[in-house]
């Protein structure tokens, strides 16, 4: 069914992607940054990137916010238009891209001098890219470059930028990484039975005509991620939004050709955000809970088996097969570009609308 599809060569990639970033992790790389950072060296972080990187890097903001750190997380584009003000001699500047030569990274690093020499912290899979070699401290993603879609790197980003924040407020990461790996392996039994979720996935939730994910804390991180993903890959129109703000306007779309799919997320804001998919589906929506445990209000994805920081990394998997056969429904295989750079040369008998 598959033959010839780099999307799927992607999606099977990710779970040793994942451990890829448990083994080459050291924490000891920002041990100096940390104690720099903890002596009030810098007066405020700004999390920067663009893509799927921006919301790869959500998580790690939350973190360094719960820590009580001055933090502010902007795509770069933004930063670099509005913003720019904002980055002084004492911020540290943390840099996100996969490739490190994207143009609004390159932009950024041609005027550092003009910002103040800020420091910059780079996360990136190039380490011979202008990023890395600009950097003041440099952090492989350790995924390598994905064929088609960003997702072995968008799991390498929230990966690996999780593990960071931790280590820059001078946490231990080893029960985190205890944690990812039993994300990998979760993540390695769930893609074993691709073609068996997938034709699942398909006969659960049938014909997609509008769209809209939510989640809250990491589970906004997938909203975004995931939203992208529909765009990029079956060319659906999809938004991604907090669970709060879906009932802030969204909701007045409600009828049964709109689905919803609702990210359980974490304990602390779990029942209510269940109650608040019930109550979406009682208005007459088709909604979809996200969770590792069944509903008893809602028809219910399992997501692969995830601990701690691996949910949003965890929660990403099922919407990427979901993405396969909306893909089925509007013509367009996920990975086949149309705009964005040259589409690959595969099979797509089944992707015909």
């Amino acid at each position: 069914m598959y033959e010839d599809f780099p999307f799927i060569t992607d999606l099977l990639s990710q779970p040793k992607g994942v451990q890829d970033v448990v083994d080459g992790y050291d924490p000891m790389l920002m041990d100096e940054l940390s104690k720099c950072f903890q002596r009030g060296d810098f007066d405020r972080v700004i999390i920067t990137s663009m893509g799927a990187s921006t919301f790869g890097t959500y998580p790690a903001w939350l973190t360094l916010l719960q820590a009580g750190v001055q933090a502010y997380w902007m795509d770069t584009s933004e930063l670099l238009s509005y913003a720019s003000q904002m980055i002084t001699p004492r911020t540290l500047l943390w840099i996100v891209s996969n490739s490190g030569k994207i143009i609004e990274t390159t932009r950024t690093l041609s005027r550092l001098q003009e910002f103040g020499s800020p420091f910059v912290l780079g996360n990136t899979n190039d380490l011979s890219s202008p990023l890395a070699k600009a950097a003041n401290l440099v952090v492989p993603m350790f995924t390598g470059n994905d064929i088609t879609l960003s997702t072995r790197s968008y799991m390498g980003t929230l990966a690996v930028n999780q593990l960071m924040a931790l280590s820059l407020v001078g946490k231990s990461v080893e029960r985190e990484l205890d944690d990812l790996h039993y994300t990998a392996e979760g993540l390695s039994a769930y893609f074993k039975n691709l073609e068996e979720h997938v034709a699942e996935l398909d006969q659960l939730i049938g014909k997609v005509n509008r769209l809209n994910i939510v989640g809250r804390g990491p589970s906004y991180a997938t909203a975004m991620e995931g939203a992208l993903c529909f765009k990029e890959g079956p060319k659906l129109n999809v938004e991604g939004l907090t669970t709060g703000q879906f009932w802030h306007g969204a909701v007045e779309m409600a009828d049964p050709n709109f689905t919803l799919l609702a990210m359980a997320g974490e304990a602390i804001s779990r029942k209510e955000d269940e109650f608040l998919a019930a109550k979406a589906a009682s208005l007459g929506m088709r909604v979809f809970w996200f969770s590792d445990q069944p509903s008893e209000k809602l028809p219910t994805i399992l997501l692969p088996k995830y601990r701690g920081i691996g949910l949003p990394i965890a929660e990403i998997a099922p919407i990427q097969l979901i993405s396969i056969n909306v893909g089925k429904q509007t013509g367009y295989r996920p990975g086949d570009f149309v705009h964005l750079t040259k589409s690959v040369n595969t099979k797509k008998e089944e992707f015909k609308g």
